[in-house]
């Protein structure tokens, strides 16, 4: 419950940085503009396009703060979306010798569509649009951007990149840009009723946080790539992706505000007590099942305080399940490793 309260707070206070993200940008916007883009596309590369992606990383990271700043709680979390994409992309350019051909097929894919008012107007038909098309190359469509995540991390031996995925850019997707249940039922309010203002299930800095961790990643990536100095640019990625609260866990949080009263609270903290006095004077092997016991019983009285009624007990209990088995091995190992240091503190009184 502590470690939760304290990702919270992570998440949600401010983090004043505006020395480091000067220097961050200046920094990074030397590194993309550092060569001129070359006349002769065969002499792109994919180092070419990770810098184009840097730059483009930098005016999405100012076009998401500002966002913010004028409470444009829809346009953020888009901006920060597209953001995430952008960096990925740019490293996978980086890393993927064959990022640059890969690139151009999938221009390729689209192009008819792209030229697809052309037929519909009557201009060009289709079938000579695809033939044209055609005559440019192998169409080929880019992996998803979780394949390129995954493909990233592996190559690297990182897990940066597939965290800020799984943490916000998944959940983004699901709550602001397509159209799933979960973006259609921020438009009912906690009454039930219809409200044409949906409700905001993301914490208000966490797409300027999760913009800042992308262009620290990408910067950092390509200072590596050309043997600069990348330990402010790890820093600054590193300290922004701590603080991204993922919107899961902002709608959940405003849930349980709603539903726990102050006594609630009171009553809680107060089990939590008690059961760390009680598993302080058990052993492990002292009464196994009656700590299991009391312990879930403290997790069912906290979900029925919540008064959750959506969901079944049996999606519930796993949870439960879990948060037991979790609890009793970690304080087990802590009462284990504090056993030698008993022993060795009463030695010298013995003798």
């Amino acid at each position: 419950m502590f470690t939760l309260a304290r990702i919270v707070l992570r998440g949600v206070l401010p983090y004043p940085d505006l020395p480091r993200r000067v220097q961050v940008r200046r920094r990074a916007r030397a590194l993309a503009t550092r060569e001129p883009w070359p006349r002769d596309e065969a002499a792109v590369t994919g180092e070419g396009y990770a810098r184009l992606a840097l730059l483009r990383l930098l005016a999405l990271q100012r076009a998401t703060r500002r966002a913010v700043q004028t409470h444009q709680r829809e346009s953020a979390p888009l901006l920060a979306r597209t953001a995430m994409e952008t960096c990925i992309v740019g490293l996978r350019c980086l890393h993927d010798p064959n990022a640059v051909r890969k690139l151009r097929e999938s221009e390729i894919k689209v192009a008819p569509t792209l030229l697809t008012f052309m037929s519909s107007t009557g201009i060009i038909p289709d079938s000579v649009i695809r033939e044209a098309v055609r005559a440019l190359g192998e169409p080929r469509k880019l992996p998803d951007v979780r394949s390129m995540t995954e493909q990233i991390d592996s190559r690297t031996g990182a897990t940066l990149a597939i965290h800020l995925y799984d943490t916000a850019y998944r959940p983004a997707s699901q709550y602001f840009t397509h159209a799933s249940g979960s973006a259609l039922l921020r438009h009912v309010t906690a009454e039930y009723r219809y409200s044409t203002k949906p409700a905001n299930s993301w914490a208000r800095r966490a797409p300027v946080r999760l913009t800042d961790a992308c262009v620290g990643l990408l910067a950092g990536a390509l200072a590596n790539q050309i043997a600069e100095p990348a330990e402010l640019f790890v820093r600054y990625s590193e300290g922004h992706a701590q603080r991204v609260l993922p919107p899961l866990l902002v709608t959940i949080g405003k849930g349980m505000a709603r539903r726990l009263r102050l006594a609630d609270l009171v009553t809680t903290s107060k089990q939590a007590e008690e059961m760390r006095a009680y598993l302080s004077r058990v052993g492990p092997d002292d009464a196994p099942d009656d700590r299991e016991k009391r312990l879930r019983a403290m997790y069912e009285a906290l979900i029925a305080r919540l008064d959750i009624d959506d969901v079944p007990d049996d999606a519930i209990r796993p949870v439960i399940d879990h948060l037991v088995t979790k609890v009793l091995a970690e304080w087990d190992a802590e009462h284990t490793d504090q056993l030698p240091r008993k022993i060795q503190t009463h030695e010298p009184g013995e003798a």
